[in-house]
């Protein structure tokens, strides 16, 4: 049996969460992947390090909604924010790494360490959410009447 969570208590496990996995689609096939993410109640924010030939940006270019979920797996629940994803404006940089550096998982540049610092980039995105849905997994336990 699963309930709906509200808006406060999705914000909490938001706040709480430092990374989650992000969806993308070529409007074909989907793209998962985790990412740390920061999180200032009103947008999520992501730091993206990557190079020319990179999947993730690809997909990034031809998704119109995406998805980012997190969950907690000792209390059962789950926060689904879907919405338009786009580049931070120069002039917003500093609230994006404000906001990952207060909460991401992993608030530093993740590279692969093969990659020289010219070959990649480094650009900040915004998950605007247009639609945040939080659920509980209630726990059933059965009685002996239900065995």
């Amino acid at each position: 049996m699963t309930t709906e969570l509200s808006r406060a208590e999705s914000d909490t496990l938001l706040f709480e969460s430092g990374v989650g996995v992000l969806a993308l689609t070529d409007g074909t096939e989907a793209y998962s992947t985790p990412m740390s993410f920061g999180y200032d109640g009103e947008a999520l924010y992501f730091q993206f390090v990557y190079t020319p030939e990179s999947k993730k940006i690809a997909y990034l270019e031809t998704t119109e909604t995406a998805t980012f979920t997190v969950y907690e797996e000792q209390s059962a629940k789950s926060v689904t924010v879907s919405g338009t994803l786009e580049p931070v404006l120069e002039d917003e940089e500093t609230k994006a790494a404000t906001a990952i550096t207060e909460n991401a998982s992993i608030p530093t540049l993740n590279i692969y360490p093969d990659t020289a610092p010219d070959e990649f980039t480094v650009d900040y995105y915004r998950l605007t959410p247009t639609a945040i849905t939080g659920r509980q997994f209630n726990i059933f336990t059965p009685n002996s009447e239900d065995q």
